[in-house]
Order: C-alpha cells, then structure tokens, then sequence
C-alpha cells in the first residue's frame, strides 16, 4: 500500500499536474497515510489486548484444574511470539510511512526548485529577445542545462580567436544583460568542428583554437561590466558537436560559442548517503 501510494505521487509530479491539484494530491497522501497508521495501530492494540486475555484465561483454568503448566506456557510463549512478530510489523510499516512522508517532502521541494529556475529561464530568455530576433543569438535547453548559442560566423574569422566587430557588438549586448542576473554562474565554452587547424595555422591544435576563444569571450564580458566571478571558461575541441561533422552545414553549426547558466548548488540532484 505505501509503496503504490509513493508510486501515485511521483507519477503526479512528473505529469505536469497544476501545482494546487499537486497539493491537494499530497494532502490526500498524507491523510490516507495517517488513516491506515491509525487503523494498524489499534488493529494491533485489540490483538495484544485479547491474547493477553488468552493468556491469563489459560493460567487461570489450569490452576482451577491442576493441569500441565508446561503445555500452558508453551502455549503462553507461541501467543507472545505471534504478538512480537505484530509489533515488529507495525514498526515496519510505521518505518515505511516515515520514508514515504519524507519522499513527498523532497518531492515538493523539488517541484517547487525546477518552478524557480524554469522561471528564471523564461525571464532570461524574455531579456535576450531582439538578440534572438536578430539572429545572433539562439537560445536552448541543452543537457538540462539553459545555453546561449553564439555562431561562431558572427563572432571569429576563420581559424582565428579575435573577434569580429559584428561579434564585439554581439557580446556588448549579452553582457549588458548577463551583468544584471544576480545569482548565477556562467560557462563560455568553445567549440569546433573535426577539420585539423593546419601546421601552418596560427593555433596548433583544435583544443588550442576553442580554447583561445572561449577566452576571448569571456575576457570581454567582464571587461562590458560581467563579474569575473560569475565567468568561467573551457575548450571542448570538436568533442561536443551538435550536428554530425560529415557535411558543410553541420560543421558549420558545430563552430559555435556557447554560454552556459549553471544550476546552484540546491537545484542538484540529492546524492544518497553511503555513496
């Protein structure tokens, strides 16, 4: 019964259920949860109490008869036996109930966390439309994660890591929106597609090429007002493509910047004890 009860509640949160019928759901848990505690509890109340009427009935007709008290207290100890056994089952369950509370608990606070930052997306993306508009900017949710998709055409020449006045104007405008989100953290990440950068090529590897220009980004959106602590940045090569390298069109999508919104601390997953 708890386990279908538990089973009931996280498929309603995952349903998209409008937040006031998801309580009203919880509440409803919870009341049948403490009915069926009741109903145990003096479920087991009434059978201690009639097999230690049992007992004592017994002890009574044997000295009444003078009959054999060693049956008698077999049969004494096989009645507390079964009587242990049905506290051990009720602590169990009570056991079981306690999980369960505290199940829907952590699920309601989770709902409530994926609310807030779900929110905090919409306001971002809200701020950042005539960039969208404009197409120099895209805005996705990428590996559970808000990402802003700067193409690499707008921002950098080929093979190079400075950008473009088109780009330095681009990323101007993101600041100026990025320096106002007060509880976030973001991570400017290059990409490139498989192509080799060439011997004679400014930078000696892909990994030197993504690299220098998630720098080159960054270093400018703190210099448009971004603080430095709010900034990180990483090279990821061509080892993170979002289209397949095999024609022009996907590697051209492949050579992107991307700004990343990293989830705070309490909007990750709990890990359980003991891992």
């Amino acid at each position: 019964m708890v386990r279908y009860a538990l089973l009931l509640v996280v498929a309603l949160v995952g349903c998209g259920i409008p937040e006031k019928e998801h309580q009203k759901a919880l509440d409803e848990q919870k009341a049948a949860f403490d009915g069926e505690m009741k109903k145990m509890r003096e479920a087991h109340d009434k059978e201690a109490g009639e097999k230690a009427t049992r007992i004592g009935s017994l002890e009574t007709e044997v000295k009444r008869l003078g009959g054999n008290l060693s049956e008698v207290a077999a049969r004494e100890a096989t009645l507390k036996n079964e009587l242990g056994q049905t506290s051990a089952e009720l602590a169990s369950t009570q056991k079981d109930l306690q999980a369960t509370s505290e199940e829907v608990q952590r699920l309601r606070k989770q709902r409530e966390q994926t609310a807030k930052m779900a929110q905090a997306f919409r306001d971002l993306a809200l701020k950042l439309k005539s960039m969208v508009d404009s197409g120099k900017l895209s805005v996705i949710v990428r590996k559970g994660r808000m990402t802003l998709n700067l193409p690499d055409d707008i921002l950098f020449p080929s093979g190079s890591a400075s950008l473009k006045k088109e780009g330095k104007e681009a990323i101007a405008s993101l600041a100026g929106v990025l320096k106002d989100v007060g509880d976030r953290s973001f991570l400017v990440s290059g990409h490139t597609d498989n192509v080799p950068t060439g011997k004679s090529a400014a930078f000696k590897s892909n990994w030197d090429l993504s690299t220098a220009r998630a720098v080159t980004v960054t270093k400018l959106l703190i210099d448009n007002g971004v603080a430095p602590t709010k900034l990180a940045a990483a090279g990821f090569a061509d080892g993170d493509p979002v289209q397949p390298n095999e024609s022009p069109d996907g590697r051209a999508k492949n050579r992107r910047t991307e700004i990343i919104l990293m989830p705070n601390i309490e909007e990750l997953p709990v890990v359980p004890e003991g891992l």
